[in-house]
């Protein structure tokens, strides 16, 4: 455990000179875990458009920020619930708590860092997840992890998780499928991904993240919210919304080159089931 909190910590941030914090640890579990592959057919790898961008058909809520604390994994996960809530009732959810996770989440370090599978399992475990009026988020603002003050209200129900394509669980993430991850994103919209946010995303102010973003599993320190892609110019890209404040990059999102697995964005790709609790969740138009 020792081990485990020091790993924690060293990972949130990376560097004394980083502006903005990370927060993925994966899961000591992963390795073991099997988990459900989603169905991607020939006819959706067809029918897939040569570009789409959910955040521009209502299917994601507005740009968070993380600010000091190392909780990118619950706000990429929080975002998948809620994007999974408008693909399943073309609606989105008022904004969910990313705090119950940062709290409550016993499987993960809080502000410390933590993995979207473990959170997945979490939410799942718990029933499913609050709103954010209702447990608020604060953690953010402090940098610190908080006790667990939920109240067991669910306005969502999580039932489980599947895998947009295979993760990447070792080594240099060379073979990742990025043709059937943008069937994937086509097909069950917004993904939950983790990746390399290189000194790079530092200093991004818009366009195609240039210059070399290394794939592998040990690289990945950041997690996001993969929300499209556009392949019909010369220079191919994905869409990432991140959790860095509407400040960062193009109001809050960065794009990556397409097809050379770009700082890993097709490595740990998940997306969640849901169930609306009508008693509790507030849909917004």
């Amino acid at each position: 455990m020792a081990f485990r909190a020091s790993l924690l910590a060293s990972l949130v941030v990376g560097t004394s000179a980083s502006k903005y914090a990370r927060g993925f640890v994966p899961s000591a579990t992963n390795a073991n875990t099997v988990t459900e592959m989603a169905t991607i057919t020939d006819e959706d790898r067809n029918n897939a458009p040569v570009a789409i961008d959910w955040s521009q058909k209502g299917a994601t809520t507005a740009v968070k920020n993380q600010k000091n604390c190392g909780s990118c994994w619950a706000f990429s996960a929080t975002e998948g619930v809620e994007s999974a809530v408008f693909m399943e009732t073309g609606r989105l959810p008022a904004p969910l708590s990313t705090e119950q996770l940062v709290d409550c989440d016993g499987g993960d370090g809080g502000c410390d860092g933590g993995d979207i599978t473990t959170a997945m399992k979490y939410l799942e475990k718990a029933g499913g997840q609050d709103s954010a009026s209702d447990y608020k988020d604060r953690s953010s603002a402090t940098g610190k992890t908080r006790k667990c003050t939920w109240d067991h209200e669910v306005a969502v129900k999580v039932t489980g998780y599947k895998w947009a394509v295979p993760p990447c669980k070792s080594g240099a993430c060379n073979n990742q499928n990025e043709k059937d991850l943008a069937a994937a994103v086509a097909k069950y919209g917004p993904i939950s991904v983790c990746v390399n946010a290189n000194d790079a995303w530092e200093s991004y102010t818009g366009g195609i993240l240039k210059g070399k973003c290394a794939h592998g599993y040990s690289t990945m320190n950041h997690c996001t919210q993969l929300v499209g892609y556009d392949m019909s110019g010369s220079e191919p890209y994905w869409k990432v919304r991140n959790s860095w404040g509407s400040d960062f990059g193009e109001n809050g999102f960065i794009r990556l080159p397409f097809g050379e697995n770009a700082c890993s964005v097709a490595s740990w790709p998940l997306f969640p089931s849901v169930a609306v609790q009508s008693s509790n969740a507030t849909l917004m138009v």
